[in-house]
């Protein structure tokens, strides 16, 4: 019920003193407030029409008036109803020219009309309209618990419930971080959060969420007659239950998924059929094409981390998620849209990171189609998850994983063997050799780079690496060189 609807009910017979706006008298009314206090304001609520016959306010002076209107608006009363005919002939000209100048509706009920007839009025349709608002809130809710019976994805019960108030929504956590809307294209500014929460009640509705997790469904440009938080009061217990579902179903099998990454870089330890076995107790399956991520997760990366658990239910049947050591890994199989729809995953999964987190360190890996390319796929990402700076795709094969999967126990003590003299040289000399050679290949042996980075003259540079090929008794000008040492210190390393 708005103020304008007031008006145009003849059996009322309000006439307004106010050049209001039409958006004012736009304004939802919440309930009636009879009140004859010079400050009613400890007893009123937002939206509510404040009836008075000003029984007590025997004010002259228009400064009185103007304070009198001032705490009204503070409080952000949406009228008021002043009667005419018991304590004034007419309304006091004060307060028509206060509640001008505040924007304040100032009703006149004629003396021909009960004050208690109006506020029946009121009370009978703002509960029609409220009992309209609870069965149509229980359709909504019905059609949405339908949606997920059927194991429809979150994304499609938001849907459901933007259509139904006709506007916008989203999904936002405790740290103010949208983690889901609808449309998915719809874009939420700090502004539209901000603004959200200071309009309370009107447009957020808390998730029952019964944990340590805090979310609200944040409601934008809706185009409903009824509250929000009536309408979506039901829905907001349904999508509560898909998030917990989400996290119990992503983050399931925790001691088995922590044994599964302890064991990823144990090449001697624990043989490939070990692994399998564990991937097994994880609920994936060994045989399964698996698409891996991994992403650095840190201080205000939490909402990150739900986002990337709900895009990839949405995609995905088979979903799990670890964090550890400041890492999220992700495994994701049984692709949602089809068979052939893995194929592109890497590519489609990218697009998706590039555009929530353009700026989050995140690896994609895959599609693994075997526990040991699997194996060697985690072990790619972790890698270059600390080289990299925003949302990439791991290349097909990664020497660091190679190197470290193939290393025996003999390649590890040639390798040690390979740099011995370079190590017991840099024991007694200041000169850094090992970490000059290491600084070579990683500038990939040209030497105006690697002299740039090590802060050194290129002849100083020259003087090295003639001093290391001494040591090492190979030429680091040959690519077998080269290769040679870069892997006898990713061995090292490994």
């Amino acid at each position: 019920m708005i103020i304008a609807d007031l008006l145009s009910e003849d059996t009322l017979q309000l006439r307004l003193h106010t050049p209001s706006s039409g958006e004012r008298l736009a304004r939802e009314i919440s309930w009636c407030a009879p009140a004859e206090t010079i400050d009613p304001t400890p007893f009123l609520s937002r939206n509510v029409l404040l009836l008075t016959n000003g029984i007590g306010l025997n004010i002259e002076d228009d400064r009185t008036w103007s304070a009198y209107v001032e705490r009204l608006v503070r409080v952000q009363v949406a009228a008021i109803a002043f009667g005419t005919g018991s304590a004034h002939r007419l309304i006091p000209p004060g307060l028509v020219r206060a509640a001008s100048a505040h924007d304040l509706p100032l009703l006149e009920i004629p003396r021909s009309v009960p004050f208690l007839q109006v506020h029946r009025h009121v009370t009978n349709v703002l509960q029609s309209e409220r009992f309209t608002a609870i069965t149509r809130s229980w359709e909504l809710a019905q059609t949405c618990a339908g949606l997920a019976s059927s194991g429809a994805r979150l994304s499609v019960i938001l849907e459901a419930a933007a259509a139904a108030v006709k506007g916008e929504l989203a999904i936002v956590d405790a740290a103010g971080a949208v983690i889901a809307r609808s449309p998915e294209h719809s874009a939420w500014s700090q502004e539209d959060l901000e603004w959200a929460a200071s309009e309370g009640m009107d447009v957020t509705v808390p998730l029952p969420m019964g944990t340590g997790d805090s979310f609200q469904l944040v409601v934008r440009d809706a185009e409903v007659d009824h509250p929000i938080s009536t309408l979506l009061a039901p829905v907001a217990s349904i999508i509560a239950v898909q998030l917990h579902t989400a996290l119990l179903t992503t983050t399931t099998k925790q001691p088995e998924l922590e044994t599964l990454l302890d064991q990823v870089s144990d090449w001697n330890g624990v043989a490939l059929e070990q692994f399998a076995e564990t991937l097994r107790s994880t609920g994936l399956r060994s045989t399964e094409a698996t698409v891996v991520i991994a992403a650095r997760t840190g201080h205000g990366t939490l909402s990150d981390a739900w986002k990337t658990r709900l895009m990839l239910q949405s995609a995905f049947d088979v979903v799990r998620v670890q964090v550890r050591s400041g890492i999220l890994f992700a495994f994701a199989q049984q692709p949602r849209t089809g068979s052939d729809a893995l194929i592109d995953a890497p590519e489609s999964l990218f697009q998706w990171f590039a555009e929530e987190m353009p700026d989050r360190a995140v690896v994609l890996k895959g599609p693994c189609a075997s526990s040991d390319e699997l194996r060697l796929g985690v072990h790619q990402a972790q890698e270059l998850l600390s080289t990299v700076v925003r949302p990439t795709i791991a290349p097909e094969l990664g020497i660091s994983a190679l190197i470290a999967s193939t290393a025996t126990h003999g390649a590890r003590a040639g390798a040690r063997k390979l740099l011995a003299p370079v190590i017991d040289y840099d024991s007694t000399h200041a000169l850094g050799l090992l970490d000059t050679l290491e600084c070579y290949l990683a500038h990939d042996a040209q030497p105006s780079r690697a002299a740039a980075s090590l802060y050194i003259h290129r002849n100083t540079l020259s003087q090295r690496i003639s001093k290391l090929e001494g040591l090492l008794r190979l030429s680091l000008g040959t690519l077998d060189g080269q290769a040679t040492c870069l892997m006898a210190l990713r061995i090292l390393k490994s």
